[in-house]
């Protein structure tokens, strides 16, 4: 009889969800199930999280408290934890993160000793300005789990800066399906068309990009925007201001087949983060084809960029160097076009089976 596996995480993220799903297809030796605190339609994201093809699914029935401001954030107070957990009987338990759910879990897995293992995608960057209350919790639960789950480098290098065992730490670097981007047929490329995607919020960085653009008005572009937030009309005119609305295309939130087709059209993708725990846009920027400038401050950069092959990583802070990188890639198309055909290569590095791979070495080290 197979042993039963819990994944404890927040909501239906797509990009989680199809990796559970891989989990469920591919894993043999555990009873997969999944504990989502929240149904999406409960919190502010946009997501369809597709959560109907996997099995063994349950949901707490959480309080959602959302904050906005420069950002937008939800924060879940769980209901029920340990009777969901009970209900469910799990041989081993992998929890995300270390909010009130993770810390009910571990005090369940402890009392039922049941192995706990904590999954994260928090870097030093990302924690830099955490609470006290929130370092206590991180303390609380790194001392007492018996293995870690990093989704990038930066993640691990996180968890042992915080007393995790280095042997203990798995690197399970977050992925995404990537067949729809693989599939599509490119459309002809301008040259000129510059991509972002991510919330209108201060964090993702897209006034820093604006100002960057300011520098290269001489050169011919064009910029799209995917995302909604509460910066959009700030943005507009800042563009207005420096003279190039006429140059910024808003198109709003987007998914499925409009995103692959976006990014199919598009030259140069840029994501110009404040801070980013990952940012998987970048991954499917680079699986259909584009060169990418990313910010150092999107962890994914160190995982996913090869600089000076398939992309650059700059400092959004600094316009000079930002507007440099832009017109290094604008003013070259056969480096454009080297980047691009690099970053679709190494794409194929980042995939469901590598994420797998280190994730399931964590669950099995602890039985």
């Amino acid at each position: 009889m197979a042993l039963k596996l819990l994944i404890v995480t927040n909501q239906p993220a797509p990009y989680r969800v199809d990796f559970f799903f891989y989990l469920q297809q591919e894993v043999q030796d555990y009873e997969i199930h999944i504990l989502f605190q929240s149904e999406n339609k409960y919190t502010s994201r946009q997501w369809e999280g597709g959560e109907e093809k996997l099995s063994n699914v349950h949901f707490l029935k959480s309080k959602i408290i959302t904050k906005r401001g420069d950002d937008i954030q939800d924060k879940m107070l769980p209901r029920g934890v340990g009777k969901a957990i009970s209900g469910i009987g799990p041989d081993v338990v992998v929890c995300h993160e270390y909010n009130a759910a993770a810390l009910l879990t571990l005090l369940w897995c402890r009392r039922h000793h049941v192995p706990y293992i904590s999954w994260t995608d928090g870097t030093r960057h990302s924690e830099r300005n955490i609470r006290t209350y929130q370092k206590w919790c991180r303390s609380f639960v790194v001392k007492r789990a018996a293995a870690f789950i990093a989704a990038s480098s930066k993640a691990r290098e996180n968890q042992i800066y915080l007393g995790a065992n280095p042997d203990k730490c798995f690197l399970s670097i977050l992925s995404i399906d990537r067949s729809p981007y693989e599939v599509i047929c490119r459309k002809e490329r301008s040259g000129k068309k510059l991509l972002t995607v991510g919330s209108l919020i201060k964090r993702k960085g897209n006034d820093l990009l604006i100002a960057a653009l300011a520098r290269i008005l001489d050169m011919e572009w064009e910029l799209e925007i995917v995302g909604e937030g509460p910066e959009k009309e700030g943005l507009l005119k800042e563009a207005e201001k420096l003279g190039f609305k006429d140059r910024l295309r808003l198109l709003g939130y987007l998914s499925g087949q409009e995103l692959v087709d976006i990014y199919s059209s598009a030259d140069i993708f840029i994501l110009p983060t404040r801070e980013d725990c990952f940012g998987l846009v970048t991954l499917e920027a680079m699986c259909c084809g584009l060169p990418v400038i990313s910010s150092k401050y999107a962890d994914s950069a160190y995982d996913l960029i090869e600089e000076g092959s398939n992309g650059l990583i700059v400092d959004p802070f600094n316009p000079e160097e930002m507007a440099a990188a832009l017109r290094s890639l604008l003013s070259d198309r056969e480096k454009m076009l080297s980047y691009g055909a690099a970053s679709r290569m190494r794409a194929r590095n980042f995939s469901f089976s590598n994420t797998y791979t280190g994730f399931m070495e964590a669950v099995r080290s602890v039985r």
